[in-house]
């Protein structure tokens, strides 16, 4: 697979209204409302058999990469466990500080916060209920990092 394939993010969610809310809220990303109630029945074979299941997946209005948020289906591939998570989903934001303290007004939990390159850089890691983690950089680094990122950095 090569990068620019990348189509969409998948996060399990234990309940799908509220997980998208939070996501919605969190990044910035529109999802149809209302959600829908139902989903496709889907047959799924695992090592352990099959069954059938029904399958709520419901992708972001922005993308790609689209963020697509699965209502949990236990005993799938779709469960809500602790084993398969996403690490953190990375932005830039404006003011660092603003942000965090709007997060945290929300219930959010200021998880930790990283002091890279002796204060030149200083990154907030947010993380709620879902346990999907916000890694939030200030958005002055912005066009230093992406240059880098194009090779084109000292």
């Amino acid at each position: 697979m090569k990068y620019e394939d990348l189509f969409h993010v998948g996060i399990i969610v234990p309940d799908l209204e509220s997980g998208l809310k939070e996501i919605a809220n969190r990044f910035g990303v529109t999802f149809p409302d209302p959600a829908p109630t139902s989903g496709a029945d889907v047959l799924v074979k695992t090592a352990t058999g099959e069954m059938r299941a029904e399958v709520i997946g419901v992708y972001s209005a922005e993308g790609p990469p689209y963020l697509e948020v699965i209502r949990a289906v236990p005993g799938t591939p779709w469960e809500a466990t602790q084993g398969s998570r996403i690490h953190h989903l990375g932005a830039f934001v404006d003011d660092l500080d603003d942000e965090v303290e709007r997060l945290k007004a929300e219930g959010l939990e200021l998880e930790a916060t990283l002091d890279v390159g002796g204060g030149l850089m200083s990154i907030a890691y947010i993380n709620g209920t879902l346990g999907i983690r916000q890694e939030l950089l200030p958005g002055h680094l912005r066009e230093g990092m992406l240059a880098n990122l194009r090779g084109e950095g000292a």
